[in-house]
């Protein structure tokens, strides 16, 4: 192949990677763990690590495709230069590289943005190279957007079912707003550039899809960013318009949104507002709790590691181990942060004062840039005000979430967008009769050895970190589908997944612990004749995980769960979980779960004691939330003080204390529902019981038996009219509840209806564990 061939070759394979990369927000393949993230990112570090070798040949042959000096490129280098020490100086420099199979946010696939940077800077220099690209990226988001449109249309058009918000491809609905902003930015540059019309009617088609589909996520922290956006765009074109009158247009503009905002936010309270996504808009107090919390933990851990920070990717490590008990007054799903939720924090938190400065930096040299170039004439106003508001915009929105794989290729595409739009090669022969005074480059010929030694290097990274990782997720996948109806075939597609060398093991670990959790809960798994192998299984994965992260707090907690419902048919598993509930409670000592399961673990191995002290400690973490004294409670009046009436009457007080606390308690199931009358019933509070009967419905529903079990308790102590209350209650929800009543007044009349009375409520029956999800 001569020469000239050799150069269209490698050109080719560049521009598949750059075309190519646009394609990850689109991929989803439903066939792993996180499909909407892991499949994504595996899809780009595949196709990344088989096309950038070409373009190393290609740049190597041609000076002309090397990325030229610019400021805005060196301070991505400059940032990814700390993030290098972040990981290096990590608390949990593994996870720092690789990343998690959940957000796959490591350095290592950090690096193949990078790379797709380059390839862009490199290659694509002109504005008439640059409107195909956009041109294509635009199309992309039109088919994004449709695509979340129909699954308003029809929820289950993917593979989880949709809610009021739809993400789309992206299944978050912040991250679809996220993306739209991107491209409805590149559409008003589009539309300006282009002098079409035909183009500027197909750009006004992908806006309308493109707004439908941001309107449709419901993101409030989108909505703010494209609003601060907005205004940013006005504001740059008023304070560097020559004309006077535009000026004036642009800062009276201004005065209007904000008189508008003004007026959505004095009229927030009517109906027409509450019913529209506008709402949205003027109400940020549904998150705003955890969210300070998070921030707070992160500003903690910068003080603590000022340099580097934590680590990449190691949020979770300083989260847990600064977690602030209020957490959970916010539901236990609160209580696993692995990220911030807002990017400034985050790079704070885990990069330290480099990557914070770093981070920055990149911001003063985009507007830097924009504002050097339209001041030497290479694009014009408009242009450079859409360059200047796009990164507050997304700046903005970071503030209230973190990065996602759609977020770091659509701001990787406007880096490279605006290190060519802010060089005058992107007007064309200007640029070129400059080049033409300059020394002549030296070319080389096409470097076959090296580059093969390259793709060779490259296909064998590309098969060790992304193939084999993505396989083991399909039959860890596997193995989880088919647990519930043929757990022979499960235990095999497990086994095959832990067999492949790859860098996650975290969900296998997960997924199969908590199937056979259920299973011995369900009184099913000794029933499986492989039910010994499958769980020394689960005990390895765990192992290997907890041995690769020893800091995180979460596979040990997951063992420990794992033991502790297997020591029912191991008993010796007793002190493994002991073990691990120890370790896990080291690396986050506030978690109330944690000590929770420790207590229950306590109660179980006949440790009274150890389990009062236990429940104690943890209502002291937060004595506002009524959760730590329904536990306390509960243990002190069943189990502590089933011979010792004060305690007893301790117990019941510290139940009636949780449902009157600044954050009282909601039970979570019926059978909590005998507790709390029991209680009532100790303290003889005869207000609080008229009260809970009257509230019947506002509680969880339970079945006839429970109802009459009430309803019994209210004969018992004289109560007629509460008791007439709970059959009639009871009867129109639990058709029943007056036959299994009869049946408990008249156990031995062969003309009632006998039903199993559930067994009085212990302790460990009634605890609310909190377990929270899988991060």
């Amino acid at each position: 192949m001569n020469r000239s061939n050799a150069v269209k070759l490698f050109k080719a394979l560049t521009y598949l990677g750059i075309y190519g990369g646009l394609l990850v927000p689109l991929m989803f393949i439903p066939t792993v763990i996180f499909p909407f993230v892991f499949s994504k990112l595996i899809y780009f570090q595949i196709l990344i690590g088989l096309t950038f070798p070409a373009y190393l040949a290609l740049a190597w042959m041609e000076p002309d495709y090397r990325p030229k000096k610019h400021l805005l490129y060196f301070a991505i280098l400059g940032y990814f230069v700390a993030l290098a020490l972040s990981v290096l100086l990590a608390v949990d420099p593994f996870r720092a590289w690789w990343g998690n199979q959940e957000r796959m946010n490591g350095l290592f696939t950090l690096l193949h943005f990078l790379a797709w940077l380059t390839m862009m800077v490199g290659t694509l220099k002109t504005w008439n190279q640059w409107k195909w690209l956009l041109n294509y990226e635009v199309a992309l988001s039109a088919v994004m957007a449709i695509v979340a449109i129909l699954q308003k249309l029809n929820p289950n058009l993917l593979m989880f079912p949709a809610g009021e918000r739809v993400g789309g491809l992206l299944d978050n609905p912040i991250y679809m707003a996220s993306y739209q902003i991107f491209n409805l930015f590149f559409l008003a540059l589009l539309f300006w550039k282009n002098k079409s019309r035909a183009w500027r009617a197909w750009y006004v088609v992908f806006a309308v899809f493109d707004l439908i589909a941001f309107i449709l996520a419901q993101s409030r922290g989108a909505l703010v960013g494209l609003g601060i956006g907005v205004v940013a765009f006005v504001f740059y074109i008023g304070l560097f318009h020559p004309k006077k009158k535009a000026k004036l247009a642009a800062f009276g503009a201004l005065a209007a949104l904000f008189l508008g905002y003004g007026a959505l936010y004095a009229m927030r309270d009517l109906p027409m507002i509450q019913q529209s996504p506008l709402a949205r808009l003027t109400n940020f107090q549904a998150t705003v709790g955890t969210r300070l919390i998070a921030w707070e933990i992160a500003w903690q851990g910068f003080l603590e590691r000022p340099l580097t920070g934590w680590g990449l990717d190691n949020y979770h490590i300083l989260f847990n181990e600064k977690f602030n008990p209020e957490s959970l007054r916010y539901g236990s799903y609160e209580t696993w942060f692995d990220r911030a939720h807002n990017t400034v924090m985050d790079v704070l938190s885990m990069t330290g004062l480099l990557g914070f400065l770093t981070f920055f930096a990149i911001y003063l040299a985009i507007f830097y840039s924009t504002w050097r170039a339209y001041r030497r004439g290479w694009i014009d106003l408009p242009i450079a005000a859409i360059l200047f508001s796009l990164p507050i915009a997304y700046f903005v929105q970071n503030l209230f979430v973190f990065d996602h794989p759609a977020g770091f290729t659509m701001s990787y595409l406007l880096f490279g967008l605006i290190i060519a739009a802010t060089r005058g090669e992107f007007i064309g022969e200007k640029e070129r009769s400059a080049e033409s005074q300059e020394r002549t480059p030296v070319k080389r010929d096409a470097p076959w050895i090296l580059y093969g030694v390259l793709q060779v290097l490259a296909i064998l990274l590309v098969y060790r970190a992304s193939i084999l990782p993505f396989q083991a997720s399909e039959l860890a996948l596997k193995a989880n589908s088919v647990f519930g109806f043929n757990p022979v075939l499960s235990l095999q597609y497990a086994k095959q997944a832990a067999d492949i060398p790859t860098l996650y093991k975290d969900e296998q670990s997960f997924l199969l612990s908590r199937n056979i959790i259920a299973m011995i809960n369900a009184g099913q798994f000794q029933r499986f004749p492989q039910w010994q192998e499958m769980y020394q299984l689960a005990k390895a994965l765990s192992e290997e995980e907890i041995a690769r992260h020893p800091r995180n707090t979460h596979p040990h907690y997951i063992y420990a769960r794992l033991a502790q419902e297997g020591m029912s048919l191991i008993p010796s598993e007793a002190e493994t979980a002991l073990t691990q509930y120890g370790r896990a409670i080291e690396t986050s000592p506030k978690r109330q779960q944690l000590h929770y399961g420790l207590a229950r673990l306590y109660l179980q191995i006949g440790r009274l004691d150890d389990a009062v002290r236990t429940f104690k400690f943890v209502r002291d973490l937060d004595p506002e939330n009524g959760i730590g004294s329904w536990n306390y409670g509960l243990t002190l009046m069943y189990d502590k003080g089933a011979q010792d009436p004060a305690v007893r009457l301790q117990g019941a007080e510290e139940i009636r204390a949780a449902m009157q606390a600044p954050y009282p308690y909601n039970l979570q199931s019926p059978q909590e529902l005998v507790a709390l009358f029991d209680a009532y019933i100790v303290l003889r509070d005869a207000a609080a019981l008229q009260r809970t009967v009257e509230t019947l419905s506002g509680f969880p529903r339970a079945n006839a038996t429970i109802y009459a079990q009430l309803a019994m308790k209210m004969q018992i102590i004289e109560l007629d009219g509460l008791r007439d209350h709970i059959l009639t209650y009871g009867e129109s929800v639990a058709p029943g509840t007056r036959d299994a009543f009869e049946s408990l007044v008249h156990p031995d009349d062969p003309n009632t209806v006998t039903l199993s009375a559930p067994a009085e409520p212990s302790s460990e029956v009634a605890t609310s564990a909190g377990s929270g999800p899988r991060r």
